[in-house]
């Protein structure tokens, strides 16, 4: 899967999904989201339901959130977006939080 690991912090609940990205891992954040919002709304990757174009670049995002040139990691800061209705907030500590569509 293109070098996706399960974030190893991922909890569900009715109102919101937790997921947690590594930096130091082989995934790009902005996969490491695909992968978590696929598995908050039950469907596989690949389906367009999940895509981050219509919302977000996708290489934005991981530049966004990549270390500093001198190597230091970023601190704080947080993006939030919705992508088919699920709102979506990436912090750069690498926590993805996921609300669902309240109709859920």
């Amino acid at each position: 899967m293109n070098g996706y690991a399960p974030p190893p912090s991922q909890s569900r609940s009715p109102s919101l999904y937790r997921a947690s990205h590594d930096p130091n891992g082989p995934a790009a954040l902005s996969t490491t989201v695909i992968h978590a919002l696929a598995d908050c709304m039950g469907v596989d990757v690949t389906d367009s339901r999940v895509s981050l174009y219509d919302t977000v670049d996708p290489d934005a995002l991981d530049d966004l959130f990549r270390p500093r040139y001198d190597g230091t990691p970023r601190a704080g800061g947080t993006l939030s977006f919705v992508v088919n209705g699920h709102r979506v907030r990436v912090s750069g500590d690498g926590e993805i939080l996921i609300e669902p569509p309240a109709h859920r």
